[in-house]
């Protein structure tokens, strides 16, 4: 069952292209959420009732009521780590902050598929101009600064230690971790790296509301091939996602 609507186009060893669709939350939609928003916010022992995960979501929400970035930035990180782990990635890391109820800081997300560490970074835009390669860009843009940097440059935090610290609630993993210290440790002294080195998943959400259409396979992947081929990582895995809105979204956690 493709409950996400989606295709998986393989262009080569290095990039995988995800394009996903999600109208409307079917009834299969709204369960695999149900199933999985308790680990997706706690990590691996979610030993939270579901409508307390809901009430910590929805205060969170409340109180970005006039900031409709801040929302649709969240619900479509979600969607990204539901496809995801649907998708048998294994999540370590929280979708909150650990000082606070909102999304986390730092890297958007880390992942173990077939021992090989990924790292995610989500961008979304109800700007319809702007298109999934943009979105893509700023991603890629945005990882590649965090993986470059070093504590010289004052431009971010150490994204390693928080990934540190998340893996050791969400999913402890001894050998994740002690590879988090040593990139950690090269931050702190100016031992810098580079993208090229590491497997990422640049996400982009567009919101269509009104005009809402499918992603156009073969269009999406003429525009992205050229121009994604081209960026330095180990591996990339691109997702592409077309959202109507927040809106099912909002009303599953108000239920």
């Amino acid at each position: 069952m493709n409950i996400f609507n989606h295709s998986v186009i393989q262009l080569d060893k290095k990039v995988t292209l995800n394009f996903i669709n999600v109208e409307n939350y079917s009834k299969d939609f709204v369960k695999l959420i149900e199933e999985e928003i308790g680990f997706i916010r706690n990590g691996i022992i979610n030993d939270e009732d579901i409508n307390d995960v809901k009430k910590r979501i929805k205060i969170w929400i409340d109180r970005k009521k006039k900031d409709e970035r801040a929302k649709n930035g969240f619900v479509a990180e979600f969607i990204c780590h539901l496809y995801l782990r649907s998708r048998k990635f294994e999540q370590y890391s929280l979708f909150k902050n650990l000082e606070e109820r909102g999304p986390k800081k730092g890297f958007d997300g880390l992942y173990m598929l077939d021992d090989e560490m990924w790292l995610v970074e989500s961008k979304s835009t109800t700007v319809l101009t702007n298109s999934h390669l943009s979105e893509i860009n700023k991603a890629y843009s945005d990882i590649k600064t965090k993986i470059e940097s070093s504590v010289k440059d004052f431009k971010i935090n150490d994204p390693w230690e928080n990934a540190k610290h998340h893996i050791q609630i969400a999913n402890p993993n001894k050998t994740l971790t002690e590879n988090m210290k040593k990139l950690s440790a090269d931050f702190i002294n100016n031992k810098k790296h580079k993208i090229k080195e590491f497997n990422i998943i640049p996400c982009s959400t567009i919101y269509l509301k009104g005009s809402w259409k499918k992603i156009d396979n073969d269009a999406l992947k003429k525009k992205l091939e050229k121009e994604v081929i081209k960026k330095e990582a180990k591996k990339l895995n691109v997702l592409c996602v077309n959202k109507k809105s927040v809106d099912d979204f909002i009303k599953f956690i108000n239920s």
